[in-house]
């Protein structure tokens, strides 16, 4: 690794704009890069489908022993143009009100430095697979959309978590719904008893569940909660959205069946009627804490001085959507901070950690 490069590098990609739906500037730049170190390239354009101008990016450079697949996600949140990154008592970050973009763009720095590295010194290496995805802040949508006949490994590293030295192996279900509450308008003043009350059935069914920690594996939440009208005039129609995550597909369903039974009983209380539409982001992640990546995942980092801690985070991540594609996956803690804010930063020393760490497992295939 060159640590002179690598700062270099990094301050490149994230003074290159590529908030969600705008990559194709930094898709342009890490294609360029990437050729120039020998890889073969590939274009997955699904940025139709993502509502984007970029493209994932797929690239792979042969070695021996099995394959492993290197994960970053391209895409920023905003406001992410015009950063000017600087370098403060040993910790990177923003000059002005932006975002740093080290979310994911140290992610995408440690891949290309070690391969730079490997390359440059000769050193003998498994065989190396990268998927840069696009749009993954707005949903995961490049992962989503992504065409994984291109890829080869059985094993990946999504390179997209805050603390250094974590392990993420366990990842929620995460099911968004939308309920639509359905009433009858009457006039407020004149007529209350001919309407039917949309807002206060769905105020009723908000009251009755439960949003936080709803138990010790599962989170739920609520928002978007709607009923425009006039005062005076009978609420006919109310909706609110909702998600649910949970460790356990079982527990997933049961929480879903509980919310549709509060608005349910709040719907017949007052004649109302109400439709419940669902959107299923994610599936459950679960990888084992003895598996062999793991292990030699916590391996490396303790001869880098860094103690692995397996981990679980209701957070997503691109890794859903491996792991929904026969990949067993684990996301990695990068030692980046306070991400989608203007405070955000990452030390030198993490970001250099994050390069031996990732060039340790390119070259190995054990």
């Amino acid at each position: 690794m060159n640590s002179e490069r690598l700062i270099e590098r990094f301050f490149s990609y994230v003074k290159t704009p590529s908030e969600s739906g705008n990559e194709a500037a930094f898709c342009e730049l890490l294609e360029a890069e990437l050729l120039s170190l020998g890889l073969s390239v590939e274009r997955d354009c699904v940025g139709e489908l993502c509502g984007s101008n970029g493209w994932n990016i797929y690239a792979r450079l042969d070695g021996t022993g099995d394959a492993m697949l290197f994960s970053a996600h391209t895409d920023t949140v905003s406001p992410g143009i015009g950063i000017q990154p600087v370098v403060e008592q040993g910790i990177i970050k923003s000059s002005g009100n932006t975002i740093l973009g080290a979310d994911d763009k140290a992610g995408v720095v440690a891949v290309t430095e070690a391969l730079n590295s490997i390359i440059e010194k000769g050193k003998p290496h498994r065989t190396i697979e990268v998927l840069f995805s696009i749009c993954e802040e707005p949903g995961l949508l490049g992962a989503k959309h992504a065409d994984f006949s291109r890829i080869r490994s059985r094993q990946a590293v999504v390179l997209d978590n805050e603390v250094l030295g974590e392990i993420i192996n366990r990842s929620p279900a995460n099911m968004v719904l939308n309920f639509k509450i359905y009433g009858k308008a009457a006039h407020a003043g004149m007529a209350p008893q001919e309407g039917i009350h949309a807002l206060k059935a769905a105020a009723n069914a908000v009251a009755n569940i439960p949003v936080g920690y709803v138990d010790e594996i599962s989170v739920m939440n609520i928002s978007n909660f709607c009923s425009p009208g006039k005062t005076n005039v009978i609420a006919d129609k109310a909706s609110f959205d909702m998600e649910i995550r949970s460790y356990e597909e079982d527990r997933l369903q049961q929480h879903m069946a509980a919310c549709e039974q509060a608005v349910r009983h709040a719907c017949e209380s007052v004649g109302a009627s109400y439709e419940m539409v669902t959107d299923r982001h994610s599936d459950v992640i679960y990888v084992p804490e003895n598996a062999a990546l793991i292990t030699e995942i916590k391996a490396k980092l303790k001869q880098l001085g860094v103690e692995g801690k397996i981990t679980k985070s209701f957070g997503g991540s691109d890794a859903t959507y491996l792991f929904a594609n026969g990949i067993e996956v684990v996301n990695l803690g990068i030692g980046m901070q306070s991400v989608h804010s203007s405070e955000e930063h990452i030390s030198v020393s993490d970001l250099e950690t994050t390069v031996r760490l990732v060039e340790s497992l390119m070259e190995s295939a054990n």
